[in-house]
């Protein structure tokens, strides 16, 4: 639901963490700045004002205070947004009466979001049953075991489920701030702000938290070392018995290694470590797509086609149309092989 109304409002407490608030503060100043520069000033612009339970100075947690008014006055400011800040700790999220705020305003303001550890406000209030959520990778257990009744994504950057939108942590706060930016006034001025303040348009709302390669860094002994050969060589063959030989394993005792290292099966693995690669190359160079199945090792548009409605929900091109950073896709990324081309492909093309 888009708002009729473009004050956003966020909603602090004692020991928040700032950049919550500021960076997606700064998406919408700057959004404010551009819109008069375009010579937009006529339409609803950008408007920030912050609450706090009891209204007056409040200290975040890196040791500076914010000027807030009561959260009282939520439900009279004339709200499109509301955005919960988060914290390093979940426990400073427990106030009751930012939940009640939550509560009291939920239908009335469009759009209602929590940042990081905002998430567990939303939830507490009742607004993730039923929803899916996200959080910092570090508190989705803790989100999963607390509300049950979500269906937690660890791995989203930022989640819109009907207007309840959640961010994994501060930088993926700018992500969903920007995403909102888009939904108001179009994708044209969201670029323009992310050009001016340096930062990717958006990542893509399903992209993981943690990428594979870093991932891999995490494990230890044989199965750590394969796992960061197979970031570098997704082309490879990768099927589950030539990686066993490769760490001289049996496939049996491969099979539970790796498992029990990675709480993943070897194909699983593989494919998001593919994934991660066509979406890089997708975005980030000119290549037909047939040839970035190749290199990622899907080996035909096909496979990678399949692989990316299975887990994005879009067909590559489709991805690369949203989030190529250079050049916009045009009828000659469909695939040369003839026997892949197909009518969604050539439509999400034109």
């Amino acid at each position: 639901m888009t708002p009729q109304t473009n004050r956003v409002g966020f909603l602090l407490f004692e020991d928040c963490d700032p950049l919550d608030v500021t960076g997606p503060a700064a998406m919408f100043k700057c959004a404010e700045v551009q819109l008069r520069e375009d010579g937009r000033a006529s339409e609803p612009l950008p408007e920030m004002c912050y609450f706090s339970p009891d209204g007056g100075m409040v200290s975040t947690c890196q040791g500076f205070a914010v000027q807030t008014q009561s959260a009282d006055e939520v439900g009279s400011s004339s709200l499109g947004t509301l955005i919960v800040s988060g914290s390093y700790h979940t426990d400073e999220t427990s106030d009751p009466r930012l939940a009640q705020c939550i509560r009291q305003n939920y239908g009335s303001i469009a759009r209602i979001a929590g940042v990081c550890t905002g998430a567990f406000v939303l939830g507490r209030a009742g607004l993730l049953d039923g929803r899916r959520a996200v959080t910092h990778w570090l508190d989705c257990d803790a989100l999963e075991r607390d509300f049950p009744a979500a269906e937690v994504d660890r791995d989203g950057i930022f989640i819109d489920d009907g207007g309840v939108w959640t961010a994994a942590g501060a930088t993926a706060g700018i992500d969903m701030a920007l995403a909102m930016i888009e939904q108001d006034y179009g994708h044209e001025l969201a670029h323009k702000v992310a050009a001016r303040m340096v930062v990717f348009l958006r990542r893509p709302a399903g992209q993981a938290q943690v990428s594979m390669a870093l991932r891999s860094q995490d494990v230890q002994g044989p199965i750590g070392e394969l796992l960061k050969w197979i970031v570098a060589n997704p082309h490879a063959d990768l099927r589950a018995e030539a990686l066993a030989e490769r760490v001289h394993m049996s496939l049996r005792n491969f099979y539970r290694a790796f498992e029990e290292a990675t709480a993943s099966s070897p194909a699983e693995w593989v494919e998001a470590t593919r994934l991660e690669c066509a979406k890089r190359l997708l975005e980030q160079t000119g290549e037909y797509a047939e040839q970035v199945a190749v290199k990622s090792g899907f080996t035909t548009y096909e496979r990678m086609r399949r692989t990316f409605f299975k887990r994005v929900g879009a067909s590559p091109l489709a991805y690369r149309g949203r989030f190529a950073r250079s050049r916009p896709v045009t009828l000659f990324d469909v695939p040369v092989n003839p026997n892949a081309i197909n009518p969604e492909a050539i439509a999400a093309a034109s």
